[in-house]
């Protein structure tokens, strides 16, 4: 077979002619067509855009590329990989004749490639079918190709090349320069995008560990919360096994929300954190709030202030996530006031005076007397794990993800919120502007309040196949008041169902034989069991998990451990219908 060795950098027709020291062959005696500059640079732009897809894509526009720029009848690039121990080249992109070949693989020595890349530059193959058996394809010729190596920083990757399969079409010293410069573009760009591409399954897999941390972590703290709070029932007689208790308590809620942190830091990374919008109450959101950090605020003997919520403020939000942000902020203060220190959360109504619709806003203010914070650190306060001074505050934890998540959850309500403090040792405040005001005149929300103030005991069904925290959870649900029944799988669950009719089903997802999804499917199905609410309890907080529990027929998403006020909010509003599933 004849080919000719062409040595050397390809870049332009001027670097290559027959003075070339070793340079002989058949590409230095046919003229060499005009460089077409203005195709190869808007070439050159469409593969830069290219690169921002995925790796097949890049690989398969570079391909496209050659073929277009060099008239050839086929163009691909082949890669180095390892296969069962030997060196193979695999053509991940093909373009023209031999695209169907895409995927191929051919051995290091029964290859073209395998030559170009030990001789180290461009070849111009002829007739390369009589010694290279990998290239018979049936009824396509290939009268000649040119192969260039995609070389990074002295490593191989593999080669780009073109083959032609009519005899009047000849490749010259234009094509050689172009498909260098091709595997300059093809080496750089694989550098790039491969990191990308590490990056994000690095990111993914960190994402997936976090979830499936945040599950591992739930599970044993389920039965652990429900144990704490069965057992502050039962000793609630005995002041020192209480005051034990409560330590355990408010240690299990700082681990909780450890968790929930975590999580929320991932989706707020991807943009998943999302709200639920309900007809609720202002009022019962700050409580809930200011409940969640009471024992931030007792432990070091802070004087806390509320004014504003002497009247119900019916809002439009989401209850939960709300009642987040502001426990989030109040904690903050806390955290960094002094003991004794005061923190001081107003709240008032601000008119929109506005004829399009917009409502009227509320607006809540929260300030301390802490230890401030310095104009440099304001600027990313708001940043997820930006932290603020540590110091004395260390003892209390944190993340820095809490006001993150607040800023989110108060944007997505079409707020805003902004931070204001003088610096070191002047305090801190921060102010929400918050668009949910409902009508005073809506009477539905002071319903629901009022609903949630009757609450009465239910009949309950726990279906968990982890014995310890269906006996826990079980225990505690009996001495908040309820009545409780008990499965730990599916099949039997279904039975006791229409046996007990329970209110509300609490269902654990992940079970072994019958999964909680399909629980929940039969129980749809089943004409008798209609009315009874569907509860899905996991570790898995996702919002795919959450929205396939939903469609698998659950009314509500709750996550371990069980928090009882989201029961008590489910159980005042179930007749209602107005409560979003993802509670």
């Amino acid at each position: 077979m004849q080919r000719a060795l062409l040595c050397g950098t390809l870049r332009s027709p001027s670097s290559l002619d027959s003075s070339m020291p070793g340079y002989t062959g058949e590409l230095a005696r046919r003229p060499a067509r005009a460089p077409d500059y203005a195709a190869e640079n808007q070439a050159l732009v469409a593969l830069a855009r290219a690169q921002a897809g995925s790796r097949e894509e890049l690989l398969q526009a570079i391909a496209d590329t050659a073929l277009l720029l060099c008239s050839a009848g086929s163009a691909g690039i082949s890669l180095i990989e390892q296969q069962q121990g030997e060196q193979v080249f695999r053509w991940l992109a093909v373009s023209g004749l031999c695209a169907g070949l895409q995927g191929k693989t051919t051995a290091w020595e029964d290859c073209p490639c395998g030559v170009t890349l030990r001789a180290g530059t461009a070849q111009l193959f002829v007739e390369p079918q009589t010694q290279f058996p990998c290239l018979s394809f049936p009824g396509i010729s290939v009268p000649e190709g040119v192969v260039v190596p995609i070389n990074v920083g002295g490593k191989d990757l593999g080669a780009i090349w073109v083959m032609s399969h009519r005899d009047d079409c000849r490749f010259d010293l234009e094509d050689a320069r172009l498909l260098s410069n091709l595997a300059v573009f093809a080496g750089s760009s694989l550098t790039i995008v491969d990191a990308r591409d590490i990056s994000e399954e690095s990111e993914r897999r960190q994402n997936e560990f976090i979830a499936m941390l945040g599950h591992e972590l739930r599970n044993p703290m389920a039965p652990i919360d429900s144990a704490i709070g069965a057992a502050r029932h039962l000793c609630a007689d005995n002041q020192r096994a209480a005051r034990v208790l409560d330590i355990a308590h408010r240690q299990m809620r700082h681990l909780r929300t450890l968790v929930d942190d975590l999580l929320d830091a991932a989706r707020l990374q991807h943009g998943k954190l999302t709200i639920k919008l309900s007809d609720t109450s202002f009022n019962d959101i700050a409580f809930d709030a200011l409940s969640a950090i009471r024992h931030h605020i007792e432990a070091r003997k802070h004087k806390l202030t509320v004014t504003g919520l002497d009247e119900q403020l019916p809002v439009r939000a989401d209850h939960v996530r709300l009642s987040q942000a502001l426990g989030n902020l109040l904690s903050n203060a806390a955290k960094y006031t002094a003991v004794g220190g005061d923190i001081r959360m107003s709240v008032s109504i601000e008119p929109s005076n506005s004829t399009d619709g917009v409502s009227d806003s509320v607006l809540v203010e929260i300030q301390d007397n802490g230890i401030g914070i310095e104009s440099v650190a304001q600027q990313q306060i708001f940043e997820l794990f930006a932290q603020g001074a540590r110091g004395a505050a260390r003892a209390d934890g944190g993340l820095g993800i809490g006001l993150a998540v607040a800023k989110r959850m108060v944007e997505l309500h079409d707020g805003e919120i902004l931070l204001r403090s003088d610096g070191p040792g002047s305090g801190t405040t921060v102010r929400l502007r918050l668009p949910i005001l409902r009508p005073v005149a809506d009477t539905h929300v002071a319903q629901q309040v009022q609903a949630r103030a009757e609450t009465k005991r239910a009949r309950l069904m726990v279906v968990d196949d982890n014995r310890d925290a269906l006996e826990a959870l079980g225990l505690l649900l009996e001495v908040e008041g309820h009545e409780v029944t008990t499965s730990d799988n599916g099949t039997d669950a279904i039975k006791l169902m229409s046996e007990r009719r329970p209110d509300i089903a609490l269902i654990d997802i992940g079970m072994p034989v019958m999964d909680g999804f399909e629980v929940a499917r039969l129980v749809r199905l089943n004409p008798e069991l209609n009315g009874i609410v569907l509860v899905a309890l996991t570790g898995y907080a996702a919002e795919s998990d959450k929205s396939r529990a939903l469609a698998a027929g659950f009314d509500f998403h709750l996550t371990k451990p069980l928090s009882l006020d989201k029961l008590e909010y489910i159980l005042s509003n179930r007749s209602e219908g107005t409560l979003s599933g993802m509670v």
